[in-house]
């Protein structure tokens, strides 16, 4: 794991991401800045992405991964197997190729249902994110300290 997951500090890009309560809880505030576990990063994009073939981890990708372009619609909650969902509008397919959700869908080979269930995992694995961040804060640990703390707690 420590092979493709870093911790570093977020882009500029991701700062919007603080004032949303569900992202906000997978960044960790240190020194005055915020930090994230991330991919490693090659020229601005994430290692395990191929230029012109794709994900090189294929079913082994981060669920936000798997997921992406959807996520549960502004001001719903997954709770249950069903809830609406929405596409992120910074998604190429969207905005350059102008492609439905249906379309997307199928390209991606799954349906709402999947994506849902997906989703759901997706925000519990947020939740617990978060909370780990929170104790990792209460220790003190610090973001170059963090990956190993978090990888000696779960295994």
């Amino acid at each position: 794991m420590k092979e493709i997951v870093e911790v570093g500090e977020i882009p500029k890009i991701y700062l919007h991401h603080l004032s949303d309560p569900e992202m906000s809880q997978i960044y960790y505030f240190w020194g005055g800045a915020y930090y994230r576990l991330q991919t490693r990063f090659v020229n601005g994009s994430c290692i395990a992405l191929i230029p012109r073939k794709g994900c090189a981890l294929n079913d082994s990708r981060p669920l936000i991964c798997k997921v992406w372009p959807f996520w549960w619609m502004n001001g719903s909650k997954p709770s249950a197997d069903s809830f609406p969902l929405e596409i992120n509008g910074d998604c190429t397919m969207v905005t350059h190729w102008n492609m439905t959700e249906n379309e997307i869908l199928k390209e991606f080979g799954t349906s709402k249902d999947a994506i849902r269930r997906l989703l759901l995992a997706l925000n519990r694995a947020l939740n617990e994110h978060g909370e780990m961040l929170k104790e990792a804060a209460k220790r003190n640990i610090p973001p170059e300290k963090l990956l190993d703390w978090i990888l000696k707690k779960i295994l």
